[in-house]
Protein backbone atom coordinates (compact mmCIF):
# COMPACT_ATOMS: atom_id res chain seq x y z
CA UNK A 1 0.00 0.00 0.00
CA UNK A 2 1.16 3.28 -0.86
CA UNK A 3 0.94 6.62 1.28
CA UNK A 4 -0.55 9.02 -0.20
CA UNK A 5 0.32 12.47 1.88
CA UNK A 6 -1.02 16.16 0.54
CA UNK A 7 -1.24 17.98 4.03
CA UNK A 8 -0.87 21.72 4.65
CA UNK A 9 0.86 22.26 8.34
CA UNK A 10 0.39 26.06 9.82
CA UNK A 11 1.92 27.72 12.45
CA UNK A 12 2.41 31.70 13.76
CA UNK A 13 5.26 32.74 11.01
CA UNK A 14 5.27 28.88 9.01
CA UNK A 15 3.94 27.14 6.29
CA UNK A 16 4.77 23.55 5.25
CA UNK A 17 3.37 22.07 2.49
CA UNK A 18 4.05 18.89 1.80
CA UNK A 19 2.94 16.41 -1.38
CA UNK A 20 3.99 13.24 -1.23
CA UNK A 21 3.54 9.46 -2.74
CA UNK A 22 5.66 6.56 -1.29
CA UNK A 23 5.64 2.81 -2.66
CA UNK A 24 6.36 0.11 -0.28
CA UNK A 25 9.95 -1.01 -0.53
CA UNK A 26 11.31 2.78 -0.76
CA UNK A 27 13.54 4.56 1.26
CA UNK A 28 13.15 8.04 1.08
CA UNK A 29 15.62 10.17 2.31
CA UNK A 30 14.17 14.51 3.81
CA UNK A 31 16.82 16.71 3.50
CA UNK A 32 16.55 20.47 4.07
CA UNK A 33 18.18 23.27 5.86
CA UNK A 34 17.43 23.26 9.45
CA UNK A 35 13.94 24.55 10.27
CA UNK A 36 12.69 23.99 7.52
CA UNK A 37 9.73 21.19 8.23
CA UNK A 38 11.42 18.17 7.91
CA UNK A 39 11.13 16.39 11.53
CA UNK A 40 7.19 18.31 11.35
CA UNK A 41 6.73 16.35 8.12
CA UNK A 42 7.39 12.34 9.86
CA UNK A 43 5.20 13.40 13.08
CA UNK A 44 2.30 14.90 10.81
CA UNK A 45 2.71 10.73 8.90
CA UNK A 46 3.39 9.68 13.04
CA UNK A 47 0.08 11.70 14.37
CA UNK A 48 1.73 13.77 16.69
CA UNK A 49 0.94 16.59 14.67
CA UNK A 50 -2.11 16.96 12.62
CA UNK A 51 -2.84 18.33 9.06
CA UNK A 52 -4.48 22.31 9.02
CA UNK A 53 -5.24 21.21 5.59
CA UNK A 54 -5.13 17.79 3.50
CA UNK A 55 -5.48 13.96 3.79
CA UNK A 56 -2.25 11.60 4.51
CA UNK A 57 -4.04 7.69 3.70
CA UNK A 58 -1.96 4.41 3.34
CA UNK A 59 -3.57 2.73 1.05
CA UNK A 60 -7.45 2.87 1.67
CA UNK A 61 -6.79 3.48 5.63
CA UNK A 62 -6.98 7.11 6.06
CA UNK A 63 -5.08 8.40 8.97
CA UNK A 64 -5.80 11.99 8.54
CA UNK A 65 -8.31 14.38 6.57
CA UNK A 66 -9.48 18.00 7.54
CA UNK A 67 -12.17 18.27 5.66
CA UNK A 68 -13.90 15.13 7.32
CA UNK A 69 -12.31 15.68 10.48
CA UNK A 70 -10.80 11.81 10.65
CA UNK A 71 -7.96 11.44 12.70
CA UNK A 72 -6.37 8.09 13.57
CA UNK A 73 -4.07 7.87 17.05
CA UNK A 74 -0.33 7.64 16.58
CA UNK A 75 -0.55 3.96 18.18
CA UNK A 76 -3.15 2.73 15.90
CA UNK A 77 -1.50 3.62 12.80
CA UNK A 78 1.17 1.29 12.22
CA UNK A 79 3.87 3.41 11.85
CA UNK A 80 7.42 2.94 14.08
CA UNK A 81 9.40 5.86 15.25
CA UNK A 82 13.26 6.01 15.65
CA UNK A 83 14.19 9.43 17.32
CA UNK A 84 17.73 11.00 17.68
CA UNK A 85 18.93 9.32 20.97
CA UNK A 86 16.80 6.01 21.07
CA UNK A 87 13.56 7.03 22.69
CA UNK A 88 14.16 4.12 25.49
CA UNK A 89 12.65 3.98 28.58
CA UNK A 90 15.21 4.32 30.68
CA UNK A 91 13.66 2.29 33.74
CA UNK A 92 13.62 -1.15 31.23
CA UNK A 93 16.25 -3.02 30.67
CA UNK A 94 16.86 -3.55 27.00
CA UNK A 95 15.20 -6.91 26.67
CA UNK A 96 11.79 -5.08 28.01
CA UNK A 97 12.44 -1.82 25.78
CA UNK A 98 12.54 -4.34 22.72
CA UNK A 99 9.28 -6.10 24.23
CA UNK A 100 7.58 -2.94 24.56
CA UNK A 101 3.95 -2.05 23.10
CA UNK A 102 3.52 -4.25 19.97
CA UNK A 103 7.12 -6.03 20.22
CA UNK A 104 5.52 -7.69 23.09
CA UNK A 105 3.84 -10.29 20.71
CA UNK A 106 7.36 -11.87 20.11
CA UNK A 107 8.85 -13.08 23.30
CA UNK A 108 10.00 -15.94 22.93
CA UNK A 109 9.87 -16.08 19.73
CA UNK A 110 12.69 -17.05 16.49
CA UNK A 111 11.54 -13.44 15.69
CA UNK A 112 12.34 -12.42 18.71
CA UNK A 113 15.97 -14.28 18.80
CA UNK A 114 16.63 -13.55 15.35
CA UNK A 115 16.07 -9.51 15.85
CA UNK A 116 18.48 -9.95 19.18
CA UNK A 117 20.89 -11.72 16.85
CA UNK A 118 20.84 -9.14 13.63
CA UNK A 119 21.53 -5.97 15.65
CA UNK A 120 24.23 -7.93 17.81
CA UNK A 121 22.51 -6.91 21.30
CA UNK A 122 22.28 -10.49 22.46
CA UNK A 123 25.37 -9.13 25.76
CA UNK A 124 23.19 -6.18 26.26
CA UNK A 125 19.48 -7.45 26.69
CA UNK A 126 19.87 -7.09 30.69
CA UNK A 127 21.43 -3.40 30.56
CA UNK A 128 19.75 -0.43 31.05
CA UNK A 129 19.57 2.73 28.27
CA UNK A 130 22.01 5.08 30.88
CA UNK A 131 24.99 1.97 30.84
CA UNK A 132 25.03 1.58 26.61
CA UNK A 133 27.03 4.00 24.20
CA UNK A 134 24.70 5.91 21.72
CA UNK A 135 25.42 3.75 19.26
CA UNK A 136 24.14 0.83 21.51
CA UNK A 137 20.65 3.21 22.17
CA UNK A 138 20.39 3.39 18.64
CA UNK A 139 20.82 -0.30 17.84
CA UNK A 140 18.24 -0.97 20.30
CA UNK A 141 16.12 1.32 19.31
CA UNK A 142 16.26 0.12 15.63
CA UNK A 143 15.60 -3.31 16.46
CA UNK A 144 12.55 -2.45 18.50
CA UNK A 145 11.12 -0.79 15.61
CA UNK A 146 11.50 -4.01 13.53
CA UNK A 147 10.12 -5.93 15.84
CA UNK A 148 7.40 -4.09 16.37
CA UNK A 149 4.83 -4.90 13.59
CA UNK A 150 4.62 -1.63 11.00
CA UNK A 151 3.94 -0.32 7.58
CA UNK A 152 5.94 2.58 7.79
CA UNK A 153 9.89 3.48 9.70
CA UNK A 154 10.00 6.62 10.73
CA UNK A 155 13.90 7.68 11.15
CA UNK A 156 14.50 11.28 12.87
CA UNK A 157 18.25 11.57 12.29
CA UNK A 158 19.13 8.65 14.11
CA UNK A 159 22.84 9.04 13.94
CA UNK A 160 23.28 12.69 14.06
CA UNK A 161 24.78 12.44 17.74
CA UNK A 162 26.91 9.71 17.38
CA UNK A 163 30.92 8.93 16.80
CA UNK A 164 31.81 7.57 13.57
CA UNK A 165 32.46 4.45 14.71
CA UNK A 166 29.00 4.31 16.36
CA UNK A 167 27.10 6.12 12.90
CA UNK A 168 29.30 3.14 11.05
CA UNK A 169 27.66 0.49 13.02
CA UNK A 170 24.09 2.28 13.08
CA UNK A 171 24.12 2.53 9.92
CA UNK A 172 25.02 -1.22 8.91
CA UNK A 173 22.23 -2.37 11.05
CA UNK A 174 19.70 -0.21 9.16
CA UNK A 175 20.94 -1.26 5.81
CA UNK A 176 20.04 -4.65 7.03
CA UNK A 177 17.30 -4.15 8.10
CA UNK A 178 16.19 -2.75 4.57
CA UNK A 179 16.82 -5.69 3.15
CA UNK A 180 13.62 -7.46 4.50
CA UNK A 181 11.81 -4.74 5.78
CA UNK A 182 8.61 -4.60 3.45
CA UNK A 183 6.97 -1.55 4.54
CA UNK A 184 8.08 2.63 3.54
CA UNK A 185 10.75 3.76 5.28
CA UNK A 186 11.09 7.80 5.88
CA UNK A 187 14.45 9.04 6.65
CA UNK A 188 15.05 12.24 8.20
CA UNK A 189 19.04 13.39 7.76
CA UNK A 190 21.42 16.59 6.70
CA UNK A 191 23.86 13.68 6.13
CA UNK A 192 24.80 13.16 2.24
CA UNK A 193 26.85 9.97 3.02
CA UNK A 194 24.37 8.82 4.87
CA UNK A 195 21.66 9.50 2.53
CA UNK A 196 23.56 8.22 -0.77
CA UNK A 197 24.56 5.05 1.25
CA UNK A 198 20.46 3.96 2.39
CA UNK A 199 17.98 6.19 0.49
CA UNK A 200 16.42 5.00 -3.00
CA UNK A 201 15.04 8.03 -3.25
CA UNK A 202 15.74 11.94 -1.97
CA UNK A 203 13.60 14.47 -1.81
CA UNK A 204 14.40 18.08 -0.14
CA UNK A 205 12.21 20.88 1.51
CA UNK A 206 12.89 24.44 -0.11
CA UNK A 207 12.29 27.25 1.37
CA UNK A 208 9.78 29.16 -1.23
CA UNK A 209 9.51 32.58 0.98
CA UNK A 210 11.00 34.48 4.32
CA UNK A 211 8.19 36.44 5.22
CA UNK A 212 6.03 34.10 6.55
CA UNK A 213 8.80 30.96 6.35
CA UNK A 214 7.14 28.71 3.53
CA UNK A 215 8.62 25.38 2.62
CA UNK A 216 7.14 22.67 0.07
CA UNK A 217 8.36 19.21 0.10
CA UNK A 218 7.19 17.28 -2.83
CA UNK A 219 8.27 13.48 -4.09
Amino acid sequence: MSLEMHCRLKRTKFILDVELSIAPGCVLAVTGENGSGKSSTIDMIAGLLACAEGKIALGDKVFDDSTTNQFVQPEKRGVSTVFQGGGLFSHLSVERNLLFGRGAAFKNTAKFEATVERFNLADLLSRKPSTLSGGQRQRVALARAFLSPSEILLLDEPTNSLDAVSRDEVRSAMKSFFTTYEGIVILVSHDADEVAEIATRVANIKVVSRDITTARLSA
